[in-house]
């Protein structure tokens, strides 16, 4: 790989990812929460990334593919995934022996794509938006998509309470400049992109909580509730989607 010159946040975000971080509590702590989401999510990406079938397409970030492409059966004619740390680049490499899809991994900074004008038809990442300078970043990726060319994330929303608290008491599971995404955020991607959100527990957060202390399995009762609540809340009152955890952001190039 060729040395490269990074951002002063990707340079500092390198450095985190490389030193590797510690994310089994906080992902034990939301198990419960997102269950049942998971299950939607992955369903709403199987259905969306159907049209990248023979076309090219762009990760921003290196092992989201496997779940999102090789588990669909899903095959573009061509997949590039990026990458700013090397051990995550490495991860995603070990993870491609075998692979149908056979992706090119390269070293490189979102902020500053190598790619020439309208290379991409698609382009996707999972939870590396909020790692990013917003505006420049989504510049860069509006630029190196076709016309009508479409992007796909998945990303956490920075208003809901309990994700607050949790964020606090598990520093060692993000890097220091992540930023979960805020409404002038969203509004960013509106600027450029035809947008369509799904939002991600609201209830279910405080729910799995308690869900967490009663229940072994996630599966059950309460979380059924809580995420029935949720999308109820989310299809009839508006106001409160922003205070939902993640949301799965569908758009197209304007």
């Amino acid at each position: 790989m060729e040395a490269q010159k990074f951002s002063e946040l990707g340079e500092r975000e390198r450095e985190r990812y490389n030193e590797g971080l510690e994310r089994d509590g906080y992902n034990k702590f939301f198990n419960h929460c997102r269950y049942f989401y998971i299950r939607r999510r992955y369903s709403l990406i199987k259905e969306m990334m159907q049209c990248v079938q023979g076309k090219k397409v762009l990760e921003i970030g290196s092992t989201a593919w496997r779940g999102w492409l090789e588990n669909n059966s899903i095959l573009p004619s061509s997949l590039t995934c990026i990458n700013i740390s090397e051990a995550e680049l490495q991860a995603g490499v070990d993870s491609a022996v075998g692979s149908k899809n056979s992706p090119d991994f390269i070293l490189m900074d979102a902020h500053d794509l190598q790619f020439e004008d309208e290379t991409f038809d698609f382009v996707y990442g999972a939870a590396i938006l909020h790692h990013l300078n917003m505006a420049p970043a989504l510049d860069e990726i509006f630029r190196v998509l076709k016309p009508n060319g479409k992007i796909l994330f998945i990303e956490p929303l920075d208003v809901n309470p309990v994700g607050k608290i949790v964020r606090s008491l598990t520093k060692k599971a993000r890097t220091s400049d992540e930023q979960p995404l805020r409404l002038c955020d969203i509004a960013e991607i509106k600027k450029r992109f035809e947008t369509q959100f799904f939002y991600e527990e609201f209830l279910s957060v405080p729910c799995g909580v308690l869900s967490g202390m009663i229940f072994k399995n996630p599966s059950n009762s309460l979380m059924r509730f809580a995420f029935r609540a949720d999308q109820f809340l989310e299809s009839n009152f508006g106001w409160l989607r922003n205070w939902f955890r993640h949301v799965l952001i569908s758009g197209t190039r304007r």
